[in-house]
């Protein structure tokens, strides 16, 4: 008989009043069994902890699934930080180009300004690197001379907004003139700056493409699709690694709503820094400025706090972070990876995980993006002063901020808190209350 069914033989023999096998013993057993018989030990394993959760119970075998997901997922190459990825897309340039850029690039990681010249974070460099790179291939292709002029560039940005959008070729218009003013000191060019701005206000026009009014399904029903989501989870006969995953998600969709922040910020919540259960109910958020949209600047100004004081919720991230999160690795990210170990999802994934789980429950996508619109148009239809709470809410200096791209309220509103939106009322006590500090 082989080690996999002496090891199934020997549970069953022993009973449910029996030690459950500790996690060193089944560390060794999967080990030797991959050295026996490969991948296929992987399944042996989840099949004996299917067998041990009938016998000893989900919760005290949850440590299986700690077991399964070592062995199954490597710790990988460590992603690559944003100033390298600007890096990467500047090696791409024409040669004469990138010093020029990497030398700017410098100086805004050290937060140093030169004269007639702001900071630029290494998204946006990024971003201006990758435009350049798009334009000096359509001056090549094109037989152009690489310095634009006026119709040079209105040409090539009806030529991206005919393959995409008039916002996409605004953002590249001015990408390029952002890049130039670095690759070229002293450009100066009357008619590409009104080029430029000619197709940013095309695009204000145009509008967002990519959010619709089908998008708004609700700031309360996607919070409670998250506790649905983490319901399941606990349910669930084996806590293994889908389970884990399950109620992930399940915290990501209630707490993206409650909070509501963007996924950059989202990416970077961790237990125990960013994220701190301090009692009474109550998880802190703690952001520093430079996870936040704010010119480069100001990254190290102040940093964003709040607080979220609900039962319910403290109640579900105590358990994920004690029961849940441990299955995935020893890591302290929120929303840790499935597929790398001691990595956390990454802000652009988490937007995309937030759109799949939403068009699975409702059939529409929505984004943590498209999610912090759905709660400024509840919050503007259903609170009083609901244009100033919903810039609160989201973090928006401007109330005219939000009024533009957020308030679809007919005017007709019932003034009562945010939590109304969310959760039940529990006697005359808000169950969730929101502060700012």
């Amino acid at each position: 008989m082989n080690a996999h069914l002496t090891l199934l033989c020997a549970m069953r023999a022993a009973g449910p009043h029996s030690g459950v096998p500790q996690h060193d013993e089944l560390q060794e057993h999967l080990q030797d069994r991959f050295s026996e018989v490969g991948k296929s030990a992987w399944a042996e394993f989840a099949h004996v902890q299917r067998v041990a959760s009938g016998i000893w119970g989900a919760e005290a075998t949850a440590h299986f699934g700690q077991v399964l997901r070592a062995a199954r997922v490597s710790v990988k190459t460590k992603r690559k930080t944003d100033w390298q990825l600007a890096e990467d897309a500047i090696e791409r340039l024409p040669r004469p180009w990138r010093d020029a850029l990497r030398g700017h690039g410098e100086l805004s990681k050290r937060g140093e300004r030169v004269k007639g010249a702001r900071l630029w974070s290494a998204a946006h460099l990024r971003n201006v690197a990758l435009a350049l790179g798009r334009w000096a291939n359509h001056c090549h292709a094109s037989g152009l001379p690489q310095t634009p002029t006026g119709a040079s560039l209105d040409a090539y940005s009806r030529a991206v907004a005919n393959r995409t959008t008039a916002r996409t070729a605004a953002d590249y218009a001015a990408r390029i003139l952002s890049g130039f003013s670095i690759i070229a000191p002293g450009f100066s060019s009357e008619a590409c700056d009104f080029v430029a701005q000619d197709w940013k206000e095309r695009a204000a026009e145009e509008g967002c493409s990519t959010k619709t009014g089908s998008q708004l399904v609700g700031a309360r029903r996607i919070y409670d699709l998250g506790f649905e989501l983490i319901d399941s989870a606990r349910e669930r006969p084996v806590r293994g690694p889908q389970a884990a995953k399950e109620f992930r998600n399940g915290i990501l969709l209630a707490l993206a709503t409650a909070l509501p922040q963007r996924a950059r910020a989202m990416s970077a919540l961790a237990s125990g820094t960013t994220l701190q259960l301090i009692g009474d109910h109550t998880v802190r958020i703690w952001l520093p400025a430079r996870l936040l949209k704010l010119p480069e600047d100001q990254k190290n100004g102040e940093p964003f706090e709040r607080l979220l004081t609900s039962q319910k919720l403290y109640a579900a991230v105590e358990e994920y972070l004690e029961k849940f999160r441990p299955i995935f690795d020893d890591g302290t990210f929120l929303f840790p990876s499935s597929l790398n170990r001691g990595e956390a999802v990454t802000e652009k994934h988490l937007g995309r995980l937030a759109g799949d789980l939403t068009a699975r429950a409702f059939g529409v996508r929505v984004s943590l993006h498209r999610l912090r619109d759905n709660v400024a148009t509840e919050v503007s239809e259903h609170l009083s002063a609901g244009g100033r709470k919903a810039a609160y809410l989201l973090g928006h200096k401007d109330e005219r901020t939000t009024r533009r791209h957020y308030d679809h309220s007919q005017g007709i509103a019932v003034a009562q808190e945010f939590i109304d939106l969310l959760e039940e009322r529990r006697a005359d006590v808000p169950d969730l209350a929101l502060r700012m500090r």
